[in-house]
C-alpha cells in the first residue's frame, strides 16, 4: 500500500512548541537549510543596516549639543532647519526609491542607498558652513529615505505569512534599541575623540558613524538576496534554493514583480482601499507615541526647588530610554503569538508596526508593485505626519508643556485615536473577508495547500504533478512492490 500523502506547504499552524518556537522546525530539512541561510544574509544585514540607518540619522542632534551650534554659529532656528532640510529629503525619496526596488536588484539597490548615506556622513564632517550642512543632510535624508520601506517589502517577498511576522518584529525591534545603543555610543566617541588630530568632538562622531556604516553596506551587497522573482543562482542561493523559494511565495498568493506602471495603475493604487486603510492606520499611529514623552517631565516634576534632587539630570535622561527596550521586547512576543488573528494584536501599541506591515504583506500578496508602493506611502505619510504634523500642532493643543505631566486632555485624545484604530483595523478585516469570499466564488483564489507523496515527491496541488524541490530526494521513502 503506498504511503501516506504528507502536506509540505509551510503556511500550515505548528505542530509542536519547537515550531511555535521558531517555524523552521516543523519544515523539511531542505526548506529548513534554505531558511537558516535566508534568515542569516536577509535578515542580520537588514537589521544592522537598520541600526547604522538609526545612527546616521539621529547624529545631528549630538553633534549640535557637542559643539557643531558654537562651531558653524547656528544660533536661532538654523538647527530646526536642518532638521527639516532632511525631514523633506525622506518624504520625497521614499516613494521614487521603492518603485526603483521593483525594477533594480535589491542587492544593488539596498547597498546603494547605504553607501549614498554613508558617504554623506562622512562629508557632514568637513562641513564649513549652515549652507553646507543643509545640502549634505537633505541629501542623507534622500538616501535614508527608501531603507525602511525597502527591507519590509523585501521580507514580504520572501517569507509566508507564518514567517513573517516574527521576521518584520525582530527587524523593527532594532529600530527601537538604536537610540538606547546610539546614546551611548555618540557620547563615547565625543569623549573619547574630542580634540584628536585636530578635530572637534562633533566632527568625530560623523567619521566613526561612517566608518561603522561603510563595512555594513559593502557587505550587503554579497550577502543580501534579491527577490525571488529577480534573484539568480549565486554562492549564496542555488537553482534550486530558488525555486524553493519561487514555490513558496506561489503558495502564500505571492505574484513577482513585472506588472507595468502607468498612470491609470499608480492612481488605483491610490484608491485602492488596502493602500489607503493601511496608510491611514500609520499616519494615526504616531499620536499614540505622544503620552510617552510626559515620562520625562513627570521624572523632573519629583525635584522640588530648595529640596534635595530626586531624580539626577542623567535619570532624567536615561529613564526614559526604558520604553524602546519595553517596545522592543513587547514587539517581539506579540509577534510570535501573532497566529491569533492579526488585527485583534495589531491595535495593542508596541506590536502595531511589524504586525501591520506583516498583514499588510499578505492582503497585497497579489501585487508586488502595489506592495511597494503601500509600503512606501505608510512610511511617508507616517512620517511626514509625525515631524510636520504632530510635532508641530498636536503637542501645542494636547501636550502643552505648561500641563505637564499632567496632560489628561492629550492622554484622552490619545485613547480616541486609538480606539480609531481599532476600527480601521476591524474595516480592513471585515473588507479583506468579502474579498475572499469574491475570489472564492470566482474561483480565483489558489489552494493555499498541497499534497505530497512522499514516496515519490510528487506535489499534487488538484491541477497539475509536479516534483517538488521543498524535498531532498533522498528523503523519499522508497514504497516495496506489492504482490499479487
Amino acid at each position: 500500500m503506498a504511503e501516506k500523502a504528507v502536506s509540505i506547504a509551510s503556511t500550515t499552524p505548528s505542530s509542536s512548541w519547537k515550531g511555535w518556537l521558531w517555524d523552521s522546525a516543523d519544515v523539511s530539512k531542505e526548506e529548513r537549510r534554505f531558511l537558516l541561510k535566508l534568515d542569516f544574509t536577509l535578515l542580520t544585514f537588514g537589521t544592522l543596516g537598520m541600526l547604522i540607518k538609526w545612527i546616521d540619522t539621529s547624529n545631528i542632534t549630538n553633534a549640535f549639543v557637542s559643539g557643531m551650534k558654537e562651531d558653524l554659529n547656528l544660533y536661532g532656528n538654523q538647527y530646526n532647519w536642518i532638521v527639516t532640510s532632511w525631514t523633506i529629503g525622506y518624504i520625497i525619496g521614499q516613494w521614487p526609491s521603492n518603485f526603483i526596488l521593483t525594477r533594480v536588484r535589491a542587492h544593488i539597490w539596498i547597498p546603494f542607498l547605504e553607501i549614498g548615506w554613508t558617504v554623506f556622513t562622512f562629508s557632514l564632517a568637513g562641513a564649513k558652513t549652515y549652507q553646507q550642512m543643509l545640502a549634505l543632510r537633505f541629501v542623507v535624508g534622500l538616501f535614508e529615505a527608501g531603507y525602511w520601506p525597502a527591507l519590509y517589502y523585501i521580507l514580504g517577498s520572501w517569507y509566508n505569512k507564518r514567517e513573517l511576522g516574527k521576521r518584520n518584529g525582530i527587524l523593527q525591534s532594532a529600530v527601537s534599541i538604536a537610540p538606547i545603543f546610539s546614546g551611548f555610543l555618540q557620547a563615547g566617541i565625543y569623549n573619547g575623540l574630542n580634540g584628536h588630530a585636530g578635530l572637534a568632538g562633533w566632527r568625530w562622531l560623523f567619521v566613526i558613524n561612517g566608518v561603522i556604516s561603510l563595512p555594513i553596506a559593502i557587505l550587503a551587497y554579497f550577502f543580501l538576496p534579491d527577490t525571488p522573482g529577480t534573484a539568480k543562482p549565486n554562492w549564496l542561493f542555488s537553482e534550486r534554493e530558488i525555486e524553493l523559494a519561487q514555490e513558496r511565495m506561489s503558495r502564500a498568493g505571492r505574484v513577482p514583480e513585472g506588472k507595468p506602471y502607468t498612470a491609470k495603475v499608480i492612481l488605483g493604487y491610490f484608491t485602492s482601499w488596502k493602500t489607503v486603510l493601511f496608510t491611514l492606520i500609520f499616519t494615526m499611529q504616531p499620536f499614540g507615541s505622544q503620552p510617552a514623552t510626559s515620562f520625562v517631565f513627570w521624572l523632573k516634576a519629583h525635584n522640588k526647588p530648595g529640596k534635595p534632587l530626586v531624580y539626577t539630570v542623567a535619570q532624567i535622561n536615561e529613564y526614559p530610554t526604558l520604553g524602546n527596550a519595553f517596545t522592543a521586547v513587547y514587539s517581539l512576543l506579540a509577534v510570535w503569538i501573532s497566529e491569533a488573528p492579526l488585527y485583534i494584536l495589531s491595535s495593542i501599541g508596541g506590536s502595531a508596526v511589524p504586525l501591520t506591515m506583516a498583514w499588510m504583506a499578505e492582503l497585497i500578496s497579489d501585487n508586488a508593485e502595489q506592495r511597494a508602493f503601500t509600503a512606501a506611502a505608510m512610511n511617508t505619510l507616517q512620517f511626514w505626519c509625525c515631524k510636520d504634523t504632530f510635532s508641530a500642532w498636536i503637542p501645542l493643543v494636547w501636550f502643552q508643556q505648561v500641563h505637564q505631566p499632567n496632560v489628561t486632555p492629550g492622554n484622552r485624545a490619545a485613547a480616541v485615536v486609538a480606539g480609531l484604530n481599532v476600527i480601521v483595523f476591524t474595516i480592513i478585516t471585515l473588507l479583506a473577508h468579502r474579498e475572499n469570499i469574491q475570489k472564492k466564488r470566482n474561483g480565483e483564489l489558489k489552494p493555499t495547500s498541497a499534497s505530497l507523496d512522499s514516496a515519490t515527491g510528487i506535489i499534487d496541488d488538484g491541477n497539475e504533478k509536479k516534483r517538488s524541490p521543498l524535498v531532498d530526494e533522498e528523503d523519499i521513502t522508497p514504497v516495496p512492490h506489492q504482490k499479487l
